[in-house]
């Protein structure tokens, strides 16, 4: 597993963790590394994609509403959701990765820690947010 998947994945556990403790994101963050052995560069970039996210939090989700069909944010799973905020503050502010391994890695990452539907529901919505934004994909 590479260095970016390991740090997507920690930050979706300091994301879902979060939204339970009292902790900053940077708390949870240094308690989450302390408990593997992650490489400098996967905790490096795991803290610039939390700080983006952070940052940007309400309009990432306004971002993902507007990319709905038919359903509330609010309804979404908080794995999904945290898994969307992460893959679009990553589509947004690291234009050095290209969409589709942003969205690749987001799908594998859904696999992993959501439902078995899951893949498919992140891949249509970073689909259908990467065709607004970045143009990439292709």
């Amino acid at each position: 597993m590479g260095k970016r998947r390991k740090a997507r994945e920690v930050v979706l556990q300091v994301l879902y963790e979060a939204e339970f403790s009292d902790c900053s994101w940077e708390e949870i963050l240094q308690e989450q590394v302390g408990r593997r052995s992650s490489s400098d560069d996967t905790v490096q970039h795991a803290r610039a994609l939390l700080a983006k996210a952070y940052e940007h939090m309400s309009e990432l989700d306004e971002k993902i509403r507007a990319v709905l069909s038919n359903w509330d944010l609010e309804r979404v799973s908080l794995i999904d959701k945290n898994i969307m905020r992460f893959a679009l503050a990553e589509i947004l502010f690291f234009p050095q990765v290209p969409s589709k391994v942003i969205i690749n890695e987001a799908i594998e990452v859904a696999h992993k820690y959501s439902s078995r539907e899951a893949g498919k529901f992140v891949n249509g919505i970073l689909d259908r947010f990467v065709q607004t934004y970045r143009q990439d994909l292709i």
